[in-house]
């Protein structure tokens, strides 16, 4: 049976992350992208229909930077009327930039200065996401792509002489990234579809929160009701940054992975990221995803913590294959899952027992 539109979207969107363990320059990493996304665009069309490539992929690289930093393409179906989905590819635990910069850089806030909030609503984002737009704001792909050097206003401009339905998707960072990108678009709306021909929606995934209360009601009263946001209940992610979603992380997974002090000083140290920023999440209310402990990956030889983040790179990736009932080729499937999945979770454990029985915070383990 053909997918859904929810689920089409989903695959579209992880389709963003195909290059996420790849390195090399941008130019290399954009037509690695562009192979694997026409081929899987292609071999996927039983299940989502005829897409293809309209703009990008564009890729940015830090300086310093071997990897895809950030990334975002447009893939475009000729339903009526013709609908573009512009897909943001997640956090790569390979890239210094996403983690340090674009994911934990929570505890500055700045100001939204699009649009016309209320004149009492102070709405602010996290200066990361701030970042991460405004690197999206003037990404353009090079030669050869569809849209090379055009942003995305530029190419979206040029193809809304007819009524087009636009959808702004990613996962984890992407799923902070796409509703700020979505909102932006919306907000400068005559500045790339004077006579408003464009329907524009939101679909993020496993999302942390983008800015405070005041940006997700913003949000709420723009694009609200034409938002779904997919989020699994056992995911840590989407638990960033509000304060009574962080303080639920440390008993997550209980019963199957009991409380652990490591968890515990991890959360705490999340949460002193920030204080009294009141982040919240857009579209609060929506109801997660049903998630469910995967106990065949607890192992109780392993440290708490270990299984805890084990456990949370499962249901950040894999869970929500299942929960969604959508399949990628296993290719794929093990890119997202080596950068976001349960092996870089698995890496990141290995790191931080090293670290913690260096500084004698735990015993070293000897099993």
């Amino acid at each position: 049976m053909p997918y859904t539109q929810q689920q089409t979207v989903f695959v579209l969107s992880m389709l963003s992350n195909l290059a996420i363990s790849q390195n090399g320059p941008v130019d290399a990493l954009e037509q690695y992208l562009a192979q694997h996304i026409d081929a899987h665009l292609l071999a996927s069309q039983p299940d989502i229909g005829v897409w293809t490539r309209a703009w990008g992929p564009a890729v940015f690289q830090a300086p310093r930077s071997s990897v895809a930093d950030n990334v975002m393409y447009v893939a475009k179906n000729n339903a009526t009327p013709p609908q573009y989905v512009v897909a943001i590819a997640g956090t790569s635990y390979h890239s210094v930039w996403d983690v340090l910069i674009e994911d934990f850089l929570v505890s500055v806030q700045t100001p939204w200065i699009y649009g016309n909030p209320p004149a009492a609503s102070t709405p602010r984002i996290s200066a990361g996401t701030f970042i991460g737009l405004g690197i999206l704001q003037v990404l353009m792909p090079g030669a050869p792509m569809p849209g090379a050097n055009q942003t995305l206003t530029t190419f979206l401009s040029g193809v809304t002489s007819q009524a087009i339905e636009l959808i702004a998707t990613g996962h984890s960072l992407g799923g902070a990234l796409s509703p700020a990108l979505a909102l932006w678009l919306s907000d400068t709306r005559s500045l790339w579809d004077p006579a408003g021909r464009a329907t524009i929606s939101c679909e993020p995934t496993a999302g942390p929160t983008a800015g405070n209360g005041d940006f997700a009601a913003y949000y709420g009263t723009s694009l609200g009701p034409r938002t779904t946001r997919l989020h699994n209940s056992l995911d840590i992610v989407p638990h960033a940054w509000q304060d009574s979603d962080l303080a639920q992380l440390p008993a997550l997974y209980q019963p199957a992975i009991q409380p652990d002090i490591v968890v515990d000083a991890l959360v705490a140290t999340a949460r002193a990221l920030v204080p009294g920023r009141d982040y919240q999440q857009i579209n609060e209310t929506t109801p997660p995803l049903s998630g469910t402990v995967n106990t065949s990956i607890v192992d109780p030889a392993r440290p708490a913590f270990e299984n805890y983040l084990v456990q949370a790179g499962y249901q950040h990736i894999d869970a929500y294959f299942t929960l969604l009932q959508v399949t990628i080729s296993a290719e794929a499937m093990a890119a997202v899952r080596t950068a976001m999945g349960v092996p870089a979770a698995q890496r990141a454990a290995v790191r931080l027992q090293a670290q913690l029985e260096r500084r004698r915070a735990i015993r070293p383990q000897t099993i």
